[in-house]
């Protein structure tokens, strides 16, 4: 008889610790599925060079990171040309207007660099810490941040000119 119990404890301790086991490789499998992917497509126009990386999981955007790098020349200044204290704050005020969106919102951020050549803006959104407000008036509409498509940003981003990079 006490053989008998040992082997059936035996057997119900390797079925909870088997079930046990599943369970915890069931949420390993969907902490898989919630892999973060990354996409970035660039662009050309006007003489800026544009870049867009888009963090994903699946077609749900996450985060979108831009950097914009506007050569001097792009923004009707000559080249060459050395900018004064007050002409770069004045063009930093008039970014901080076009872009006050993301200089003013939770989850998002604006930072304007100056080189020698050309003016630098990096803008960055997280989707999942920006309040409804803030994505609807920076993605034009979309009322909830946690469910923006990929897919529809690409094709709008494509529309604009911006192509695929290639890794």
């Amino acid at each position: 008889m006490k053989k008998f119990l040992s082997i059936i404890s035996i057997l119900v301790l390797a079925l909870l610790v088997t079930a046990c086991g599943s369970d915890s490789s069931k949420k390993t499998s969907e902490k898989k599925e919630e892999k973060m992917e990354t996409v970035t497509y660039v662009a050309d126009i006007g003489g800026a060079k544009l870049e867009a990386t888009f963090a994903h999981v699946g077609d749900n955007l996450r985060k979108v990171d831009q950097k914009m790098i506007y050569p001097f020349a792009a923004l009707g200044l000559e080249a060459g040309v050395k900018l004064d204290d007050a002409m770069k704050k004045q063009l930093e005020e008039q970014v901080a207007s076009q872009y006050s969106g993301y200089k003013d919102s939770k989850g998002a951020s604006l930072e304007t660099k100056f080189t020698d050549e050309a003016l630098e803006l990096t803008m960055s959104i997280d989707l999942y810490k920006a309040d409804k407000a803030s994505v609807s008036s920076l993605l034009g509409g979309t009322t909830d941040p946690k469910k923006v498509s990929l897919k529809q940003t690409v094709e709008q981003f494509e529309a604009q000119g911006f192509k695929k990079k290639e890794s």
